[in-house]
């Protein structure tokens, strides 16, 4: 199976920050950050673009940043992509959290995680508002934690895992 070789591999790269919540002239007009960045619709909680997730996965994902969302006001989401269109994964997640709205306007305290299982990179983007509280260091300790799951290609464990240590560094009980 292709994604359990690449997945065997898998490398990932975090970078946080920039994830606006559409508050601002950010989300006005684009930057050119965002030149090649495919218009992805929001699916939901968990928009699986790249289909490496079982559908009662990620209805059990979505649930749960339901959960997040409902105890925490916070805004998380998930997105995999089968390709980052040669478009840095940094440039990526910023213009999704921006053209999706995540985080509440005024607080931009949106998370968006995303999966780019092709190019082997991950990124946790965060708003500007949440980069205090979820810090580049404990974004980084995360993806430590997520990466042996998604070596073996088990991007549901691993998202898991991911989203109860977000949680748990900001504010929310696992």
């Amino acid at each position: 199976m292709r994604a359990a070789a690449i997945a065997a591999s898998l490398t990932m790269l975090v970078i946080v920050g920039g994830c606006n919540g559409g508050s601002g002239p950010a989300a006005a007009k684009e930057t050119a950050a965002c030149d090649g960045v495919p218009q992805l619709a929001l699916a939901g909680r968990v928009t699986d673009a790249a289909n490496i997730l079982p559908a009662e996965d990620e209805v059990r994902l979505s649930g749960r940043l339901a959960r997040y969302e409902r105890d925490t006001q916070h805004q998380m989401v998930i997105v995999t992509t089968p390709s980052l269109h040669g478009v840095r994964i940094d440039n990526f997640g910023t213009c999704l959290g921006n053209r999706w709205k995540i985080g509440r306007q005024g607080h931009d305290d949106g998370v968006i995680v995303v999966i780019a299982p092709n190019e082997r990179q991950m990124r946790i983007a965060t708003g500007i508002g949440m980069e205090k509280i979820l810090t580049d260091d404990k974004a980084l300790a995360i993806v430590h934690r997520m990466t042996p799951y998604f070596a073996k290609a088990d991007y549901s464990r691993g998202l898991s895992v991911g989203i109860d240590a977000i949680s748990a560094e900001t504010g929310d009980k696992p």
